[in-house]
């Protein structure tokens, strides 16, 4: 089973990077609420809220993805994953490369913004699978993980004179992780939704 959902995983992040050449780049929000909430409606609804939906769609078919909060540990895992390959490309090709002057700083700067995603998403992982913490404390995560992933496309845009080499791998670390954030706002609408229905029957 265990190589079953790591070959699954393999391919949805083929996937997933084919899928971002074709979605656009929208604004940032990110909240969350603990509430767990099962039922496709409530995927359907999470991903029709995200700016990059077919990433959202993949998602939803990986195994152990059935509510809202796993879709979000789904999506929090995935966009590590990249990020975490993000940081190893900028290594290997500093290395490879030798840069120096301007790519070397820059390359500096995408290395340590990947590595920030990741702790971020970490962080926010942990949080999420404890049931602790509170909406601001996953507020400041996701937030700084979407930051972090702009970080490496901010570097290049001070030096408008060098092409990234990166430039798809920044964009689809850049997507995963804002997706990440809107999945968050969709779990805590829906939480709230929930939080509101009558819990058993009420006399009259």
């Amino acid at each position: 089973m265990e190589r079953f959902i790591a070959t699954s995983l393999s391919l949805l992040l083929l996937l997933l990077s084919s899928a971002a050449a074709v979605e656009g780049r929208m604004s940032r929000v990110a909240v969350f609420d603990h509430h767990v909430l099962i039922g496709g409606d409530e995927l359907a609804t999470a991903c029709n809220q995200v700016h990059f939906r077919t990433m959202c769609w993949r998602l939803t078919k990986l195994p152990g993805v059935a509510t809202p909060r796993q879709l979000l540990l789904a999506s929090i895992r995935v966009a590590s994953d990249k990020a975490r390959e993000a940081k190893l490309r900028v290594e290997e090709y500093k290395a490879r490369t030798r840069a120096a002057g301007p790519m070397a700083s820059i390359t500096d700067t995408c290395r340590d913004a990947y590595d920030s995603v990741v702790q971020s998403l970490e962080e926010t992982r942990q949080l999420v699978e404890a049931n602790e913490g509170t909406d601001l404390d996953l507020n400041v995560q996701v937030s700084g993980a979407v930051t972090s992933a702009d970080g490496c496309s901010d570097a290049f845009a001070d030096f408008p004179d060098i092409q990234s080499p990166f430039a798809a791998m920044q964009r689809n670390v850049y997507r995963l992780v804002d997706n990440v954030l809107n999945i968050a706002v969709a779990v805590q609408h829906a939480g709230a939704h929930q939080a509101k229905l009558p819990v058993g029957p009420h006399a009259h």
